[in-house]
């Protein structure tokens, strides 16, 4: 059993999957709150599938980039679980979650991906479709609707993740040639569920699954030492 923890931005997403099926999973916007209600919602969930903690044999994380206080809180949480218990830690990057929800596009596509960052600013990446999973093709970096939308070139775009007034009226200066195609509203939603199962996939790689580690082994291969929470600045900060 997995839990995942994602707690990156104004939203707090929870869940747990045991490598083959999501049990459970809740997504809400937390906002503030995310201090008071992240443990609460964990013991929610672990009772709601009849569970204990000592049940886990992983964590995953959301480890940015995003809120400062958003991450340092999901992030110490589950450093916190995986270190009490002996467990592997996974940390996912924010973007890799939201583009992993994205199953609409054409092989062929650039999705980019976003989150808000303050002050009228964005953290984006793009990322292109390889062997049924998207790939990054560029560094997450903050910058603005206008500023990204201003420098893409000529082709059509798929987009996810949080689009606000401030991508309405970018989308309206758009360069010629250039196509934004957001994705379905339930497909932005950056979801615990597919957090957990990108976490899943590297500790398969890691030899969970054919039993090549034991769980203390894969403790000390995803030490949660090794999780650090990701923040960006701009060049001017």
């Amino acid at each position: 059993m997995l839990l995942a923890i994602d707690t990156a931005t104004r939203s707090m997403s929870l869940a747990l999957h045991d490598g083959e099926v999501l049990l459970a999973e809740q997504t809400c916007v937390a906002g503030r709150q995310q201090n008071s209600q992240l443990a609460p919602t964990i013991d929610y969930l672990v009772n709601l599938c009849g569970i204990t903690l000592a049940d886990l044999k992983a964590v995953a994380v959301c480890r940015g980039p995003g809120s400062y206080t958003g991450l340092r809180v999901g992030v110490a949480l589950a450093k916190g679980i995986a270190t009490t218990a002996h467990l592997p830690l996974i940390g996912i990057d924010t973007l890799d979650i939201l583009a992993a929800g994205v199953t609409e596009c054409n092989t062929r596509a650039i999705l980019i991906a976003a989150v808000q960052a303050g002050r009228g600013r964005i953290i984006a990446a793009q990322f292109r479709r390889k062997d049924r999973q998207w790939q990054a093709r560029t560094e997450p970096v903050i910058t603005t609707w206008a500023e990204m939308i201003a420098d893409l070139k000529p082709g059509t775009y798929f987009v996810t993740g949080e689009l606000n007034e401030k991508w309405d009226a970018a989308c309206e200066n758009a360069p010629d040639g250039v196509t934004l195609k957001p994705v379905a509203v339930s497909d932005r939603a950056r979801r615990a569920g597919h957090l957990a199962e990108l976490a899943w996939s590297v500790l398969n790689a890691g030899g969970y699954k054919t039993g090549e580690h034991t769980t203390e082994a894969l403790h000390e291969a995803f030490h949660p030492a090794h999780v650090l929470p990701i923040y960006l600045k701009s060049p001017d900060e």
